[in-house]
């Protein structure tokens, strides 16, 4: 290794980890613009967006909502991206794959709050990758950035929630974030603002 190799990646680290607090900070500052979501139709919409995508690969597209799900308050634009980058990395991680690529999104309520769970049949991540797959500038791609999953984290982290990955079975990975459920339904909304 050659002298200084060491400190300068380092010193990238440092760079980056500065980044994603940047990022962070950001992302807590525009909570005034949060607005009430259905969590369905933003998966639908990075769906459409994606189509082109899903075909070129051959990608079956699963789907389980939750019509009964809570809204839930948030960023429209910043949620829509971590579904877009979530989407595209499983995309990503079948394209090279033998057998059947599926993509399954599923919604659900678990304790109060919304689960969103993107699963593939891809190639998976190592036991040794699980516990840096968030870290700034870690990937396995070999073009990758290492910046995408650790913005999503700090933005599902920025709305009160968590993104965590596991093994899918048989194979792949799948993907979770977990958001409160803070806005009223819509029936209850009506009443709040009725006048007395």
């Amino acid at each position: 290794m050659k002298p200084g190799r060491h400190s300068s990646k380092s010193a990238d680290g440092h760079r980056a980890g500065a980044v994603i607090g940047s990022v962070r900070a950001i992302f807590k500052r525009d909570a005034p613009s949060r607005i009430s979501l259905d969590i369905n139709d933003l998966i639908g919409e990075a769906l459409a967006v994606l189509r082109g995508d899903l075909q070129k690969h051959r990608v079956l597209v699963q789907t389980e909502a939750d019509k009964r799900l809570p809204r839930v308050l948030g960023d429209r634009i910043q949620l829509q991206q971590v579904l877009l980058n979530l989407i595209t990395n499983s995309i990503e991680s079948m394209a090279e794959e033998d057998g059947p690529r599926i993509l399954s999104l599923k919604c659900e309520v678990q304790d109060g709050s919304v689960m969103v769970s993107v699963a593939d049949t891809g190639a998976g991540i190592g036991a040794q990758d699980v516990v840096r797959i968030f870290n700034p500038l870690f990937t396995t791609k070999s073009g990758g950035m290492g910046m995408g999953l650790s913005i999503c984290r700090s933005i599902i982290e920025a709305h009160d929630g968590r993104l965590v990955v596991a093994p899918n079975t048989p194979r792949g990975a799948v993907f979770q974030f977990v958001l409160g459920a803070g806005a009223p339904t819509s029936a209850a909304a009506s009443r709040r603002a009725a006048p007395a």
